[in-house]
């Protein structure tokens, strides 16, 4: 066979075969969605976003998985979590309902969730108590389903916005009490200017680890990256120097 014809036949099994490759496509960019819930997560500059959303920034760095985290209301980043892949979400709980709804990814810390009301008012101690009260709760999270399992019936919870909403309905009387994140209330109360000494906690109906997740669409190698990396900023001592930053304390809870 001659060159000419060597090359032409080269060229038409070229045209009809498919093209291979050895490497694998490069998957699509990360994104990264959260709302205002101060101290863990929080708009502002790099280094300023409050202590979980740095420690997600530090890892993402180091595990070379970049995404810009965008701040909207929690209802909107839970329903963009779940709606687009390889969309990571920050602060999420990690609850029996939501198990098999999301990628699990790296646990990040643990909190309590419980009835807080202006001091001065009757200390929520039962949930007995709390189901003839008006409540504030955010919407779109976990603790609305926490409190239907309670008997809470809904039509006396005020589904909140965020955080801001529903401390200015405890200051307007509109509701009798928050039910929440202890942490997270009373960090936004201060940071608002108000005495924290304002406010009470009542019961505390559970507490939940806090992961950082998606619904779908992280590999594998991906989440062992993003899992290394926090171990190593937990090993180098990065990790608590964060949580100094913010004022907070490492619990044991908050390890793998």
């Amino acid at each position: 066979m001659n060159l000419s014809r060597r090359r032409t036949l080269a060229a038409l099994s070229a045209l009809i075969l498919p093209k291979t490759s050895l490497s694998a496509p490069s998957a699509a960019p990360l994104a990264l969605v959260t709302s205002d819930l101060p101290p863990m997560t929080m708009s502002g500059d790099p280094g300023q976003r409050g202590v979980l959303m740095d420690l997600v920034e530090a890892m993402l760095k180091l595990a070379d998985l970049p995404a810009q985290p965008e701040f909207v209301p929690w209802a909107r980043a839970m329903l963009r979590a779940t709606e687009q892949p390889r969309t990571l979400i920050v602060p999420l709980n990690r609850t029996p309902d939501r198990e098999t709804r999301f990628q699990w990814l790296v646990k990040l810390y643990a909190q309590r969730f419980a009835f807080i009301t202006l001091a001065g008012k009757p200390r929520i101690a039962t949930i007995e108590q709390a189901r003839r009260l008006r409540i504030a709760a955010l919407r779109g999270s976990s603790n609305l389903d926490a409190l239907r399992q309670q008997g809470v019936q809904m039509r006396r919870v005020y589904h909140s916005t965020g955080v801001d909403d529903m401390q200015r309905a405890l200051q307007r009387g509109l509701v009798d009490a928050m039910y929440g994140s202890e942490l997270i209330h009373t960090d936004s109360w201060r940071r608002n200017g108000y005495d924290p000494a304002q406010l009470q906690t009542g019961l505390v109906l559970e507490s939940a680890d806090i992961w950082l997740a998606a619904h779908r669409g992280i590999t594998e190698a991906e989440q062992a990256r993003l899992q290394k990396a926090h171990d190593a900023l937990l090993a180098d001592g990065s990790a608590e120097r964060i949580f100094k930053r913010y004022g907070l304390k490492m619990r044991a809870e908050t390890s793998p």
